[in-house]
């Protein structure tokens, strides 16, 4: 089996208020897929769609999705080298999630030795998608501040 070696990251947003893993999971498996297609999932407090309240402690959170030895399902033609990840919500994320996010790409690229210019939102390989519903270039122009380049 070839190793998964991802040169760049993906972010994506779930396209709804709430959701976790294993809501993602089901939505995904609901459409054919064979798990999650997300590496990683960010958390909004916001973990189910019924009367449940916001949940401060779930607010940023990371969860693990797909097996990070195993390529995603994230971006058609792009899973064989990419790591996806997904901020629960639809165009508002809370400083938080973006905190989360920060902490979480420079871990990464860190690791796989990505550089800061190879992370793009879903939408810079589908014309078709506004996802993530924020700039990924001007974010991490702006926000990100990689420690390790």
């Amino acid at each position: 089996m070839v190793k998964f070696s991802p040169n760049k990251i993906i972010i994506h947003c779930s396209d709804s208020e709430w959701g976790n893993v294993n809501v993602i999971r089901d939505w995904h498996l609901q459409r054919g897929f064979n798990d999650i297609g997300y590496h990683f999932i960010i958390l909004n407090g916001k973990v189910s769609h019924s009367n449940n309240p916001f949940r401060m402690s779930l607010n940023g959170s990371i969860e693990i999705g797909r097996d990070l030895n195993i390529k995603g399902s994230h971006c058609k033609g792009h899973n064989h080298d990419s790591i996806g990840i997904c901020l629960i919500g639809v165009e508002l994320f809370t400083d938080e999630q973006y905190n989360s996010l920060v902490f979480l790409i420079d871990d990464l690229c860190e690791e796989y030795s990505i550089n800061a210019s190879e992370i793009y939102g879903h939408r810079d390989f589908n014309s078709k998608k506004t996802c993530p519903n924020f700039d990924v270039k001007k974010f991490v122009e702006d926000e990100y501040n990689p420690i390790t380049f």
